[in-house]
């Protein structure tokens, strides 16, 4: 396993935490504000050789820290104007995990969590117009096992920031 140290891992349930020595983090953070920077624009900006950040980039990718890499799209700028955050408290007639999986499949959810509380199940979507929010929350609300859903409407994006600081 290489230099791994078990732990609760909340973000994905993996339960490992991977070994970041200081090469890591720093490639870490540079490629979160670009991912497209080349391997010598990486190699000069640490001070370390194209191979040697190569060889990082490629340990990173198969233990999953890097998980891909993707364009951030604005989506306000592509018609993305309506975003709700949504509260679900569900019942015991059908698993939790069974009302994730089917929320999982709905397309206009971006972020599922699963939390604490009477609320155990809290989502975040992104939808074009008012009639995609209808939709949606009336395909929420009639999946078995859901008691209610209770919805807040984003009146102002302050700030979306996907990039995390590195420890």
């Amino acid at each position: 396993m290489g230099k791994k140290e078990v732990m609760n891992n909340i973000s994905n349930g993996t339960n490992h935490k991977a070994f970041l020595d200081e090469i890591d983090k720093k490639i870490l953070t540079l490629i979160q504000e670009d991912g497209k920077a080349s391997l010598r624009t990486i190699s000069k900006t640490i001070g370390s050789s194209i191979s040697t950040v190569k060889n990082h980039l490629d340990r990173l990718n198969e233990i999953e820290v890097i998980k891909r890499t993707i364009a951030v799209v604005d989506c306000c700028k592509i018609g993305y104007t309506e975003m709700i955050l949504i509260s679900i408290r569900v019942n015991s007639s059908v698993g939790i995990q069974e009302i994730l999986d089917h929320l999982e499949e709905i397309e206009q959810i971006n972020a599922i969590y699963q939390v604490s509380g009477n609320y155990p199940i809290f989502c975040f979507a992104k939808c074009v117009e008012k009639e995609d929010q209808i939709n949606l929350l009336e395909d929420i609300k009639k999946t078995k096992g859901i008691d209610e859903a209770v919805t807040q409407i984003v009146l102002k994006r302050v700030k979306e920031d996907m990039r995390v600081k590195i420890p």
